[in-house]
């Protein structure tokens, strides 16, 4: 329901095949280094682990072609900036101590995915070619979970929509929004300031961090977009009257 930032809302496009590794190329390639506000340790993004998370927030979106087919240059920038805020907002989470996820949890969304791919079989299949542990998995799906709930605690706010801020806003925009139906008009409000508060809050957590990206990702043009792009870190609830 609510607009997304626009830098996480790239749709991620899948390309046709990837060109084969040349002989003796390198095994690993490190394209961002995030260090957290307060944090002593940075976090090294690989570009396998780029990969793999990638597929993996895709899938949590529906577009389950991630899980097979190769992504491109474009998709994996976009999955890079999603990738860098998930991991400054799971640390401010941490920092702050609040929204853990219990094992109860993490099960909880290994299961979900589990469904979205179609079953066991394609579960393991996934694992393995994302070459990626079950609890690894989980570890992933739970902080995308926890950075939701910290996000949503951050900006639920700003979708409270008063009676007298909806009528002066639909007296400077109706003629733009193209209506003066009330109902519309607070569910357009409530994305517009919902996405404003978000982009603050990752323009606030970048500001106080330290990220190098280091390029290195594939060129190539955009292919067209999956079925779904990357997650938002915007909360999915109803405007309030």
């Amino acid at each position: 329901m609510l607009a997304a930032v626009p830098a996480l809302m790239l749709a991620l496009g899948l390309s046709a095949s990837p060109p084969p590794a040349a002989e003796g190329s390198e095994v690993e390639r490190v394209v961002a280094v995030v260090r957290a506000p307060g944090s002593t340790e940075a976090t090294v993004i690989a570009l396998t682990r780029l990969e793999a998370e990638s597929r993996v927030a895709l899938i949590t979106r529906g577009a389950t072609l991630a899980a097979t087919q190769p992504l491109d240059g474009p998709a994996l920038r976009a999955g890079l900036d999603w990738l860098v805020d998930e991991i400054l907002l799971a640390a401010e989470a941490a920092r702050l101590q609040i929204f853990e996820i219990d094992a109860a949890e993490r099960e909880g969304e290994l299961a979900r995915f589990r469904t979205r791919l179609g079953g066991a079989a394609a579960y393991a299949a996934f694992l393995e070619r994302a070459d990626l542990s079950e609890e690894e998995l989980g570890a992933v799906l739970g902080r995308m979970l926890r950075v939701r709930r910290y996000v949503e605690s951050r900006v639920s706010h700003a979708g409270q929509v008063s009676e007298s801020e909806l009528s002066a806003w639909l007296d400077e925009h109706a003629a733009a929004l193209g209506t003066r139906d009330r109902d519309a008009a607070r569910v357009h409000l409530a994305e517009r300031r919902v996405a404003d508060e978000v982009a603050a809050l990752l323009r606030d957590v970048r500001a106080r961090a330290e990220v190098r990206l280091l390029g290195g990702l594939p060129a190539g043009p955009a292919a067209p977009a999956s079925s779904g792009g990357l997650p938002d870190h915007e909360p999915r609830r109803q405007a309030r009257r």
